[in-house]
């Protein structure tokens, strides 16, 4: 694949007010085996016409607005790194040093995937750091909150190998690839630091709002990932898996409550 260690595929709609923030704290990296790529997904504002005077990315533009999971979709092609680690737009690495530090935990020895930390900012506050102990794919079934593709780093040998797709044009796409890559991934690796600035200053946020089509997509990603676990054998830890899954429709029964608040209400 070129030699690249790593492709950071950066999403991006409407997100010019955000977006160079992203790129710079990959630019900053003391670790430079690196491509940049990211994916416009039609912006109606002028992102694309402010990331084409960039050089030193490579930049996408999709011919239909396809969400973030097929913007990620369209990196994953284009992708010729080693490995492969998922930014957002509005988000940033942590630290000069962040990539450096991942490689350093990947090392010589190929590893499926490697778990990452990371820190949410702004409206919430919090800090998840990865450790052997949570890191289990029981441990990541039953306990862990944020089912984020961006706090892992995937091998891109394994993504094509086991055709890793997100759903295209829906919400909540993270889910279904997320559960279907650690059950799938063989080996992990644990850096067990910040990585990711995760930012929650905006009010208008994916999850603060209902609609049927949201439900609707949170429904769809439940039955394909109770597709994926038809190939697992009965187990504890298969028990365990079907756990998230109960996680995900609790939460959708929540969201139905708060379709039926807000319809009453009108």
């Amino acid at each position: 694949m070129d030699n690249i260690r790593f492709s950071i595929i950066i999403p991006s709609y409407n997100s010019v007010q955000e977006i160079g923030r992203a790129i710079q704290s990959v630019r900053e990296q003391t670790f430079k085996n690196y491509e940049i790529i990211v994916v416009d997904d039609c912006s109606t504002d002028n992102t694309y016409e402010v990331l084409s005077k960039q050089q030193d990315i490579i930049l996408i533009r999709n011919s239909t607005n396809l969400r973030a999971g097929g913007a990620r979709n369209k990196g994953i092609e284009k992708a010729k790194g080693e490995y492969v680690i998922f930014l957002d737009a509005d988000d940033y690495l942590a630290e000069k040093e962040t990539l450096q530090k991942i490689n350093e935990v990947i090392g010589s020895e190929k590893t499926d995937i490697v778990y990452l930390g990371f820190e949410i900012v702004g409206r919430i506050q919090e800090k998840w750091i990865p450790t052997d102990e949570n890191s289990s794919l029981s441990q990541r079934a039953q306990n862990w909150k944020y089912e984020n593709v961006w706090d892992v780093c995937w091998n891109n040998k394994f993504l094509k190998e086991n055709n890793m797709k997100f759903l295209e044009n829906r919400y909540f796409e993270d889910f279904v690839f997320y559960y279907k890559g650690i059950i799938r991934a063989k080996t992990y690796k644990v850096a067990s630091f910040v990585t990711h600035i995760y930012t929650t200053f905006k009010s208008d946020s994916m999850t603060s709002s209902v609609s049927e089509q949201k439900l609707q997509d949170l429904y769809i990603n439940v039955i394909q990932f109770l597709e994926e676990l038809k190939n697992i054998p009965p187990s504890k830890e298969k028990a365990d898996i079907v756990y998230a899954v109960y996680r995900v429709v609790e939460y959708s029964t929540r969201l139905l409550k708060q379709f039926e608040d807000s319809l009453r209400k009108e």
